[in-house]
C-alpha cells in the first residue's frame, strides 16, 4: 500500500528486503513523495531498471525521479540502477547555440554546465513555470550525487547487504 489508499504492485525478492521496478512504474505514474517514502520504509534495497536520460522535455519524470532518489536517500536505502548513462550524465538540458553558419541549433548539454536563459524553454513552456533553472540544476546534481552514494559498495557494506 502506498499513499491515498493506492496499491503499487511490486516484484519483491522472497526475503522481502529487495524490490525491483521498471523506471516507468515509478516515474511515469502519478506517484509522489509519500508513495516513494512507503516503498523506502518497506524495502531497504531497491533495483530500478531502464532509467533513461532525462531532459527538460521529460520534466515530470525527472522531478519524480529526483523525489524518488531523495526519499530513498533519506531512508538510507541501497540502490541498484540500470541506466543509459552514468549518474552525472542522466540529466541533460537543451540550450540554443549559434552554429558556424549563424543558425540557432538546439544542443543537449549536461545540466552541471551553466544553463543560459536560452535553455529556459521546453516544449514552449518557460522553465520559470516549472522551476528556476538554478533549482533544476541543483536538484539534478544532488540526485546524481545521491545515486552514486546509494549505489556504492560502501553503502551496500554499511547496510550489510554485501561483505
Amino acid at each position: 500500500d502506498v499513499a491515498f489508499n493506492r496499491v503499487l504492485k511490486v516484484m519483491a525478492h522472497p526475503n522481502g528486503d529487495l524490490v525491483k521496478f521498471h523506471f516507468d512504474e515509478l516515474c511515469k505514474a502519478e506517484l509522489g513523495a509519500s508513495d516513494y517514502r512507503a516503498i523506502a520504509q518497506q524495502f531497504n534495497t531497491i533495483v530500478i531498471n531502464h532509467i533513461p536520460q532525462l531532459t527538460l522535455k521529460e520534466h515530470d519524470q525527472a522531478r519524480r525521479f529526483i523525489t524518488l532518489v531523495d526519499e530513498l536517500y533519506e531512508a538510507n536505502c541501497a540502490l541498484m540502477c540500470c541506466a543509459v548513462a552514468h549518474p552525472d550524465k542522466l540529466f541533460v538540458a537543451k540550450r540554443l547555440v549559434d552554429n558556424a553558419e549563424g543558425v540557432v541549433d538546439s544542443v543537449e548539454t549536461d545540466v552541471g554546465e551553466t544553463l543560459g536563459i536560452d535553455a529556459a524553454q521546453s516544449n514552449g513552456v518557460a522553465v520559470r513555470e516549472l522551476a528556476s533553472v538554478q533549482e533544476l540544476s541543483f536538484a539534478f546534481r544532488r540526485a546524481a550525487s545521491r545515486l552514486r552514494e546509494m549505489s556504492s559498495i560502501i553503502q551496500w557494506q554499511k547496510l550489510k547487504i554485501i561483505d
